[in-house]
């Protein structure tokens, strides 16, 4: 991290992503009304959110044509404006004293428009365009960090760039995911070093990293990091194989679709939480093992650590055991802590669209004042 970089404030992040658009509509609508979901958000202690901009969209065409209405396709089959509701959405955010941490899934749409954001200068020109406009509406201070793409290089999020790094198909996971070559690294390494330096000489108000998951934490970890801010890793229960396997974890995707789906979600997801129990401190040792490591490298190499997602997955049909998902979440938040990790999210399903988790509003309103060190404020306070 860059001496002359700002310093990273605590945050308790709650993850959005690109609900907070799309989730408008129809069935989908927890966000039909952003005013009252902000004010939930602020309720449960949460002083910052995490969404994707859809820069992509944002920016202008490069003709520089400025268009805000797009379709998107795939699993998200939805009419959109973004520009309007990002500085709409900001603009909420802001008077409730939230902070916004940015980060881009590239959905794609009917103007394949994420094909076109394939090298480092195409990158740079739309997180350029979006904080602009924030600029524009007086917003950009909202805005804390920016993760450039979710898990680069892999796809399917880095779609464009993805296919430029390593010469497959986008969408063939396969073609990233043996040992890098050496082209392959080098190729990398030029968007870790060009993309965050041209964003922080024109922002130097915000801070520039990526995020990472367990797939790619190990290839990054050989490259030359000096130019990001931070690193977002996000880490999940099942990237350990044994409870991945104790579970049934690997014909999740198996079983979507299929007329047995509900039935064996129903015993994934209570499966997942007696496993836990029965081996509880083997896998909190594996846990913490993961993130000690990861804070060791961030500190080393002069980066921020930020746990911006995590740590339970859990598929919409599965049955959700409130008591393990909590005591997963807790764990890590207190594990994150204890290494001063400033960034940190109580669970990635604590989110309007899992009612089971987001109604628990009390348990996290605990949780962040704990992140928050609000409960020692108070208790300091009033002794």
């Amino acid at each position: 991290m860059s001496s002359n970089s700002p310093s990273m404030p605590r945050l308790a992040l709650a993850h959005f992503g690109d609900a907070w658009l799309t989730r408008r509509f129809l069935h989908r609508d927890e966000f039909r009304h952003p005013a009252r979901v902000l004010d939930e958000v602020v309720e449960r202690g949460f002083n910052a959110l995490a969404i994707d901009p859809f820069p992509h969209l944002v920016a202008p065409r490069s003709d520089g044509i400025v268009i805000d209405r797009f379709e998107l396709t795939g699993e998200h089959e939805v009419e959109v404006m973004p520009r309007r509701a990002l500085a709409e959405f900001a603009k909420l955010a802001a008077q409730r004293d939230l902070k916004l941490w940015f980060s881009s899934r590239f959905l794609p749409d009917t103007q394949a428009r994420r094909s076109f954001v394939r090298r480092p200068r195409d990158f740079i020109d739309v997180w350029s365009h979006t904080l602009e406009w924030l600029r524009h509406n007086q917003l950009l201070d909202t805005v804390v960090g920016v993760d450039v793409c979710q898990h680069f290089p892999m796809p399917p999020a880095n779609h464009g760039a993805a296919q430029a790094i390593f010469r497959g198909h986008p969408l063939n996971r396969l073609s990233s995911l043996p040992g890098w070559s050496n082209a392959v690294e080098e190729r990398v390494q030029h968007f870790l070093h060009e993309v965050p330096r041209a964003l922080k000489s024109v922002f130097p108000g915000i801070l520039f990293g990526i995020s990472v998951s367990g797939a790619t934490d190990r290839h990054i970890r050989r490259l030359d990091t000096s130019e990001l801010d931070f690193l977002d890793r996000h880490f999940w229960l099942d990237e350990d194989p044994r409870f991945a396997l104790v579970t049934g974890m690997p014909t999740r995707e198996l079983m979507e679709g299929s007329a047995i789906a509900g039935l064996a979600g129903a015993v994934q997801g209570r499966l997942s939480g007696l496993a836990w129990r029965a081996s509880r401190h083997q896998w909190q040792r594996h846990q913490e093992r993961q993130l000690s490591q990861f804070n060791d490298f961030c500190r080393v190499r002069r980066l921020e650590p930020v746990l911006g997602r995590g740590y339970v997955h859990v598929p919409p049909h599965w049955h959700q055991d409130q008591r393990f998902l909590q005591e997963v979440s807790g764990f890590m938040v207190r594990s994150a802590l204890a290494l001063d990790v400033p960034v940190i999210t109580p669970g990635y399903l604590a989110r309007p669209q899992n009612p089971e988790c987001w109604q628990q509003d009390a348990w996290l309103r605990d949780i962040n004042d704990t992140i928050l060190g609000t409960e020692s404020r108070q208790a300091g306070g009033s002794a």
